[in-house]
């Protein structure tokens, strides 16, 4: 017994000691509630349910369209012209994330702005700023582009000289989204 208890054997592997195979017998269906009576709410010789009468079912889908629906399904389709407002146009749209945090710093409609008009609509833009407490370090990289070239290189300098992003933010390093 003094040997076995020196073996230098694992003791995390299955041994008689540590573990035994269980034999598994399966109860037959419906036998684990056996030994449990039932406990009925209600008699169970009064249960009546009350369903209403069976509808009787057309062969042919037409034989269900040709009857008399009730009220007037259709009535309120196609008597007036409805009232279309047309939408405000669309400005570009300004938002300033920092860098290093994801938080959203700053965000605006830039009502002002004025891309150039082109043939190919473009698509929404990024940017990246380093700001110092003077204001930018130098001029906003293009990350994503629009598309456009003419209108990447309006917003790069809106952003600068109209905007003055440079001034409104604390120094750090931003991502800068516009968008149409």
């Amino acid at each position: 017994m003094s040997t076995m208890l020196r073996d230098p054997a694992p003791l995390f592997l299955p041994t008689d000691f540590n573990s035994s195979r269980k034999d598994y017998v399966p109860k037959e269906p419906g036998g684990a509630f056996v030994g449990f009576q039932p406990e009925y709410i209600f008699d169970p010789s009064q249960l009546v349910l009350h369903l209403p009468p069976p509808t009787a079912i057309p062969d042919a889908p037409a034989e269900a369209l040709a009857g008399d629906p009730p009220g007037a399904p259709f009535i309120g389709f196609d008597r007036a012209d409805p009232v279309v407002e047309p939408l405000s146009q669309r400005t570009a749209y300004v938002e300033v994330v920092n860098a290093g945090t994801g938080r959203g710093v700053f965000g605006e409609a830039l009502s002002d702005a004025h891309p150039p008009q082109t043939s190919v609509p473009w698509q929404p833009m990024e940017f990246i700023a380093a700001v110092d407490s003077a204001g930018l370090v130098g001029p906003v990289v293009p990350t994503v582009r629009s598309g456009v070239d003419e209108v990447d290189a309006y917003f790069g300098l809106y952003l600068a000289e109209t905007l003055r992003i440079g001034q409104r933010l604390a120094p750090g390093f931003y991502r800068i989204s516009v968008g149409p």
